[in-house]
């Protein structure tokens, strides 16, 4: 036999050994109802309004993740929870305009689903609430507890490369990945993956806090993370996180990246001095600092901010021409910072026209 051929023939043996691994059944309890048998009666029943650009109240019954999202009314509860008959997705049906949508066989079929937690999948490599932000068993809480290491490190019996593509680490010996495994890239969509900012702080395509107020229910701790990472007719070109928390690599679960704290750092062009309190929330750097109406600007500050705001306008010994005739992205009364305006990178970006 060839080497290569042995070789081959290994690589396959250890596959097929690292597949059973994925694919047995582990201790986990079945749940009587899923969504895959719950799924049709929402799309025959529910679909029609409550889909498409302008779903019905807000309400998407699309998929597994929107149809256990919060209701967005003044209680704003998820909708099946809690699971019982006062579960928004089981009171409404006894609304008059509600109660023909589906038989009664269909809507027994959506309480157990309900009652039994409303749950993605039975039982598998993993409990059947594993999917499931809402439950104890979700795979998010299950990683941060392991302090991410199924994630990054190939050789844990629980790697997630073991099983499913898109995982920040591969496996050795892995080639494919086992039947059924979802691909980590299904949910986490984002160009990077798993380790995109908003998988663990933000949103989505959102990198920065707050976390989505539904699935993750908690302080916001949001504060001017909007001011400072996005663009608006009125704010500056976003901020990178390494602005404000300088040193290390975001792009991998390591060093003080994943310890479960706040670290604030602020790049070195803002100064030795630049400081934030955790007390007062109040940041000491030069962005504020420079003669304007604001010098101490405090996180959670509720703010209008224009060129006066940080220095005066213009600052001292300055000329008195139009700030746009040096300053990219100012408007033209020059005043009012754009979105293309490189204004709160620490220096003084000057160009000219």
């Amino acid at each position: 036999m060839s080497r290569s051929v042995a070789n081959r023939l290994t690589g396959i043996t250890t596959g097929l050994a690292l597949l059973l691994s994925c694919s047995e059944s582990r201790d986990f309890p079945e749940s009587p109802t899923v969504f895959t048998e719950v799924a049709p009666i929402l799309q025959t029943g529910c679909l029609e309004c409550h889909g498409g650009d302008s779903p019905a109240a807000n309400y998407r019954v699309e998929d597994y993740f929107t149809s256990i999202y919060c209701i967005p009314d003044a209680e704003g509860l998820p909708a099946a929870m809690p699971p019982d008959q006062t579960a928004p997705i089981l009171a409404v049906l006894e609304r008059a305009d509600h109660q023909s949508l589906i038989d009664d066989p269909q809507e027994q079929t959506l309480q157990d689903w309900v009652v039994t937690g409303a749950l993605p999948r039975r039982r598998g490599s993993h409990p059947a609430g594993f999917g499931d932000p809402f439950s104890g068993d979700w795979h998010g809480a299950y990683l941060r507890n392991q302090q991410w290491l199924p994630l990054t490190d190939p050789e844990r019996s629980d790697a997630c490369g073991l099983c499913h593509e898109g995982s920040v680490t591969d496996v050795p010996g892995v080639e494919f990945p086992a039947p059924g495994a979802t691909p980590c890239t299904t949910c986490h969509d984002e160009p990077d993956g798993v380790m995109a900012c908003g998988t663990c702080h933000g949103d989505g395509e959102r990198p920065y806090p707050p976390r989505d107020q539904c699935f993750f229910r908690g302080p916001p701790f949001g504060g001017l993370h909007g001011v400072h990472a996005t663009s608006s007719a009125n704010a500056p070109r976003p901020l990178g996180c390494q602005s404000c928390h300088f040193g290390e690599d975001y792009r991998m679960l390591t060093g003080g990246h994943a310890n479960g704290e706040v670290n604030v750092t602020f790049q070195p062009a803002w100064g030795e001095s630049a400081s934030y309190d955790f007390d007062t929330q109040t940041c000491n750097t030069t962005c504020h600092a420079r003669g304007g109406t604001t010098p101490v600007v405090a996180w959670d500050q509720d703010l209008e901010i224009d060129c006066a705001s940080c220095h005066e306008n213009p600052p001292a010994g300055h000329s008195t021409i139009a700030c746009n005739s040096c300053h990219r992205g100012i408007d033209v009364e020059g005043m009012q910072l754009g979105p293309s305006a490189p204004h709160l990178n620490g220096r003084v970006d000057a160009f000219v026209r």
